[in-house]
């Protein structure tokens, strides 16, 4: 082989055809000496040199500045399995920036290796994608990204052509921004994650992933106490690139301005995204549709005693998460979760997905907000999950909140949305706020009759339940689904105040305060113009149980311009009973109330001697008492105002108008006139005015009986004589002494001249 000259070498592979010569040029030397397989092929801009040792691609040289970033350009990288590709850096290096400029994928089967604590960063904006054996062997963070250009402060760039100046000052700091300015095809190429399971940094460092769509497919990607990122942009723009030290530690993080359009991410087939360690993590997630989906997690778990990282998922259209999918932010150790956070156009929980907020020890549990500014839709359940938006304490931290803000809020086929004290924790329940602007619907219950759809602040322990508040357009409460704020042990029940110029309650559909033992919780509502209740509906604050204490709680319902309606017959109430303590108090301000009444304990007690049990009846009620003990029912007050008819009247002036009119005639004793009012038929002038014995009698119109006057003979079997038909009047004419006769047929004729003669004046 080493007599055979380059010329005649050419020319056997040429023999050989094109394969062959494929074949044969992947073994050529490589630039300075050095060999090179086909994946990895250093070009010649910046210096880079590839030498391979086994299955190790050693990666040198390249051009240093300011000893602390080095910058690397391949024509082609990619790496097998089994492979590595190491970077021989010198150990006070603190970046190494990697560009692709061949215009090739990167397929990353292999190893990504660097020493020291060197960050690297890896650019190729024609896509970059990694396999199943894909993994880092890196000290510090790990960029990759398919933008066309890396940008320093004060203007100094990385981009596919730009040279780079040891002695250039700019480019010795950390980057600042990904530049996506110069896209050949018009869309950002993706980054792909396939079934990869070992995509890890260590602990305290950020692994982000930045280009087109982003897409996971049953990968595991972990930062332990440190920052993940995957971020999607769909067009030209720029995304910052900063540094948070809010943790102590500094870590990278992205920052998509508004107006940049945006890319997917999607994370499939229980693809894992995990931040967690003794400090917590923070994960964000940015795009345009995010969807996860076919049991796919992403958490932050704090472990420690430091406060927790955020999780943060920001889509300019969508959030999706379905088939038991979850976003969860959870402490397991002393310190308090992180927030997690929703923004988003529409939020969209189905097939058992959940996004929860969680505390397992002492910390408290973070903060669940979700900002969907079309709506929100928690719909239905799977074989082992129910949907839904979930903040809980399962220890003896308090439970986090839920902050709600959309336009609607659709909550049906067992969803729910819930703050609760889990069983056996001491912790208390959070709260829950909720604003649509539009409307909220809860409706139906899961799968075979099960538990109902609805918004839950409870507790299931002896902690106290939080408290629900509520400002919509319209609530909609039915077919079984509840608003419920309800204390299941020892624990009083929260508070309940809904803000809505319509609420409608049908088919069992409950707003409920209720405590087995302790104080039942308030609920009020108000800004009402119509409360519609049909269906066997419930407002209740009930407390207490057989064997148990407990006083009801007080409901205030504000109509002040509007109504109440119940549909007669169907069993809707308004409770603020107890079983054995004290009934509470029912207060309703309205223009007026129908199909439902107060029932006082004796009325309750004649109808239901046995159990003196309010629903029991078919009636619509308002009661406020003490099934056991009567002499502690409660109150009912309803303030209804009376109706003045008179009001809206217009009041005639007092004095006389002047009618313009020539007063030249004397006529004494002439034309006085009088007005009599006779009343209308026996009722008094004024509607509260009462009846007086003076007042004119008007009976009904009745005509004599028209009778046979022929002589005919008489018969024994009588007859009843056939009245004559009364016949609507249609007209008037003056009889003989000048008065005014209705008539069935008014005269054709002319009529006759006034009867009024003209004054005679003096002249």
């Amino acid at each position: 082989m080493n007599s055979v000259t380059s010329r005649s070498w050419l020319t056997q592979a040429y023999q050989l055809g094109l394969s062959g010569l494929l074949i044969l040029v992947g073994l050529l030397p490589g630039k300075g000496g050095d060999s090179t397989l086909a994946q990895v092929t250093a070009d010649p801009s910046l210096g880079t040199q590839v030498t391979i040792n086994g299955t190790t691609l050693e990666i040198t040289e390249g051009k240093t500045v300011g000893n602390t970033n080095l910058f690397h350009s391949f024509s082609n990288f990619s790496v097998k399995n089994a492979e590595v590709a190491s970077f021989l850096n010198a150990s006070n290096i603190k970046n190494i920036l990697v560009r692709v400029t061949g215009g090739n994928a990167s397929d990353i089967q292999g190893t990504l290796q660097a020493k020291g604590k060197a960050n690297l960063f890896l650019i190729n904006p024609s896509g970059i994608l990694f396999g199943r054996d894909a993994q880092l062997r890196i000290g510090g963070s790990f960029i990759a990204t398919t933008a066309n250009a890396i940008q320093f402060p004060g203007g100094g760039e990385f981009s596919m052509t730009s040279p780079v100046n040891p002695l250039n000052p700019l480019l010795t700091v950390n980057p600042s921004a990904f530049l996506f300015n110069q896209i050949p095809s018009g869309s950002t190429s993706s980054i792909q994650v396939n079934r990869a399971i070992r995509l890890f940094v260590p602990q305290g460092q950020s692994l982000l992933l930045v280009g087109g769509d982003v897409k996971l497919d049953r990968a595991i990607l972990r930062a332990e106490s440190g920052r993940i990122e995957l971020g999607g942009l769909a067009g030209v723009g720029t995304v910052g690139l900063n540094i948070d030290s809010s943790n102590g530690r500094n870590n990278f993080r992205l920052d998509f301005p508004q107006g940049v359009q945006r890319a997917d991410v999607s994370l499939t087939n229980a693809t894992r995204v995990t931040a967690t360690g003794t400090g917590g993590g923070s994960i964000q997630l940015s795009g345009k549709r995010i969807i996860l989906s076919n049991g796919s997690e992403v958490s932050v778990n704090n472990q420690g005693s430091e406060p927790g990282g955020t999780l943060v998922v920001n889509a300019s259209e969508l959030v999706e998460l379905l088939e038991r999918s979850r976003l969860l932010a959870e402490t397991l150790g002393s310190g308090n979760a992180g927030e997690l956070r929703i923004e988003t156009g529409q939020l969209i929980l189905q097939d058992g997905a959940q996004v929860s907020a969680i505390t397992s020890n002492k910390g408290r549990g973070g903060t669940l907000s979700v900002n969907a500014r079309d709506s929100i839709q928690v719909i239905g359940i799977s074989a082992e999950e129910r949907s839904g938006l979930f903040t809980s304490t399962r220890a003896s931290g308090d439970a986090g909140d839920i902050r709600i803000e959309t336009g609607q809020l659709i909550v049906r086929d067992g969803g729910q949305i819930a703050a609760s004290a889990r069983m056996r924790s001491q912790g208390k329940g959070g709260t829950i706020d909720v604003r649509a602007s539009d409307k909220v619907e809860l409706s139906g219950t899961a799968p075979n009759d099960g538990e109902p759809s609805g918004l839950f602040a409870r507790s299931l322990s002896s902690g106290v339940a939080g408290d629900i508040s509520i400002a919509t357009g319209q609530l909609i409460v039915r077919d079984k689904a509840q608003v419920t704020v309800s204390a299941v042990n020892s624990g009083n029940a929260g508070n309940l105040q809904i803000t809505s110029p319509s609420i409608r309650l049908d088919n069992k559909g409950a707003i409920v305060a209720e405590t087995a033992s302790g104080k039942g919780g308030n609920i009020t509502l108000q800004g009402l113009d119509l409360l519609l209740m049909r269906g066997n509906s419930q407002i209740s604050t009930t407390a207490g149980k057989a064997g148990g204490g407990g006083d009801g709680g007080n409901i205030i319902i504000n109509v002040p311009n509007g109504f109440i309606v119940a549909r007669p017959g169907e069993n809707s109430d308004i409770t603020a009973n107890a079983f054995e303590g004290s009934g509470g108090r029912v207060t309703i301000n309205a223009t007026d109330i129908f199909g439902i009444a107060p029932l006082s304990s004796q009325e309750l007690k004649r109808l239901r001697p046995d159990d003196s049990d309010p629903t029991k009846l078919q009636t619509n009620d308002i009661t406020a008492i003490s099934q056991t003990n009567p002499s502690l029912s409660g109150t009912i007050e309803i303030n209804t105002p009376d109706v003045d008819l008179n009001t809206g009247l217009v009041t005639l002036p007092s004095v006389p108008v002047d009618t313009k009119l020539a007063q030249s005639c004397n006529s004494p004793n002439y034309a006085q006139s009088s007005f009599i009012i006779t009343g209308r038929g026996g009722l008094p002038p004024n509607p509260k005015d009462i009846l007086t014995p003076d007042a004119v009698q008007v009976d009904w119109v009745t005509l004599n009986p028209n009778s046979d006057k022929s002589n005919t003979p008489s018969v024994s079997t009588p007859t009843k004589p056939t009245p004559e038909p009364i016949v609507e009047a249609t007209g008037w004419v003056f009889n003989a002494k000048g008065e005014v006769v209705f008539t069935a047929d008014a005269p054709t004729t002319t009529p006759r001249s006034s009867w009024n003669k003209p004054a005679k004046c003096r002249t």
